[in-house]
């Protein structure tokens, strides 16, 4: 893979796109031509229906904002693959700053996040209320967090554990790490105003330029996203800025239409 991060240039927001399983299976098959053919070989390896629909979903989608998010050509832009798993954006152009990617997809949304930064995760969770919250917060949680989650608050015990579980997917997917790694080592703190900071990381990993963003995107879903910035922007001046949140529905519409 190319250096990337070499790559990355300016101060614009990072972007998450959302899009649901409804509007996918309504674009199904116009959007299946935007995948190579080893893509759709394996979207046919799911077994189900909704799966085969969430991976062309994260797929097309991909495409689609990577191509408008750099102004080139539906064509020029073609997704790689880490030996992680981690996705990674390939453009025709050699001279056009290549954004990272990320996605994730959940109960009915798919999501896929981009932006030119060095590291980059999104991670999406259907809130399930049938499940036993302490059984898997003692296997991802540090005893902090724990602490954290049964503590008097606005927010269900429910809300509190996947604000943490979905930041560190987030978090681990940007690192290339995934879930293999030692979760319960990783510590975060919310504040009241879903406010993140990271305390504590993989030890692999450094601590400084992370930044997350965490959000409840509707009544059955958590989000949470995470960048580091490139090492050469850290000690400068800048405002953070808040991803931009996009409905895809128009641009799928715009393509298919």
């Amino acid at each position: 893979m190319s250096d990337t991060t070499s790559s990355l240039t300016g101060d614009r927001a990072t972007e998450i796109w959302t899009c649901s399983l409804a509007h996918l299976r309504e674009y199904r098959d116009k959007l299946q031509n935007l995948l190579t053919a080893a893509e759709q070989a394996r979207c046919q390896r799911y077994r189900q229906q909704d799966d085969r629909d969430r991976y062309m979903g994260g797929r097309a989608l991909t495409k689609l904002a990577v191509a408008q998010f750099c102004r080139t050509p539906l064509a020029d832009v073609s997704i790689a693959v880490q030996e992680s798993g981690k996705p990674f954006v390939l453009l025709a152009n050699e001279h056009l700053p290549v954004p990272g990617v990320s996605i994730s997809h959940a109960g009915e949304l798919v999501v896929v996040a981009l932006g030119l930064v060095a590291d980059i995760g999104v991670d999406v969770e259907l809130l399930h209320h049938d499940v036993n919250i302490r059984e898997l917060a003692d296997v991802v949680c540090h005893p902090d967090e724990i602490t954290d989650i049964y503590r008097p608050s606005d927010k269900t015990v429910t809300q509190r554990f996947y604000a943490y579980w979905v930041l560190k997917e987030a978090y681990l997917k940007a690192t290339g790490d995934g879930l293999s790694a030692n979760v319960r080592s990783v510590l975060f703190s919310i504040d009241a105003d879903d406010q993140v900071n990271l305390i504590h990381g993989l030890a692999n990993q450094a601590d400084a330029g992370w930044e997350f963003s965490l959000r409840q995107h509707d009544d059955q879903h958590m989000m949470a996203l995470a960048t580091r910035t490139p090492a050469r922007n850290r000690g400068s001046a800048r405002v953070r800025q808040a991803p931009l949140l996009h409905d895809a529905l128009p641009l799928l519409r715009a393509y298919c239409d």
